[in-house]
């Protein structure tokens, strides 16, 4: 039972859950067309909330979601939206955001803390089951062939 146990938290660690987060909060400012062609055309997983008029791209895919978008002249630093005719422009803005969020990002909003997250607790697990169930039954063996 324990092994199945850790097995399933090994397996649940190393799952790829997707996470969503918001792109852009109201689509009547933008081309909603355009955007979700560039979308699709990259194959970026998102989804459009019709009621709220949010779109939420796949939080892994968030970064190229704003490169593809600023190629086509979208920079996007939620909740604003910027349109440029001049893609040099859009591209040297979009380059000064993403500069400005690594150096004052927080390490929980990163896509790989999560995912760091999990693995720890897997690991604690794995060393409870150890040193709780497997431990104690090697004992009992080692000692009773002793005995």
């Amino acid at each position: 039972m324990s092994m199945l146990l850790a097995i399933f938290v090994v397996k649940w660690a190393n799952e790829d859950s997707l996470i969503y987060r918001p792109l852009i909060q109201d689509m009547r400012l933008v081309d909603s067309v355009k955007i979700a062609d560039v979308l699709d055309q990259e194959r970026i997983d998102y989804y459009a909330d019709v009621k709220n008029h949010m779109l939420y791209v796949n939080q892994e895919q968030s970064e190229l979601a704003r490169v593809s978008l600023a190629k086509i002249g979208i920079v996007i630093e939620y909740p604003l939206i910027t349109q440029h005719t001049d893609l040099n422009k859009a591209y040297d803005e979009f380059i000064k955001q993403k500069n400005v969020e690594e150096e004052t990002g927080k390490i929980w909003q990163r896509p790989w803390f999560f995912k760091l997250v999990k693995l720890v607790m897997g690991a604690l697990v794995i060393i409870i089951l150890i040193l709780a169930i497997v431990r104690p039954v090697l004992a009992s063996i080692l000692y009773d062939d002793e005995k």
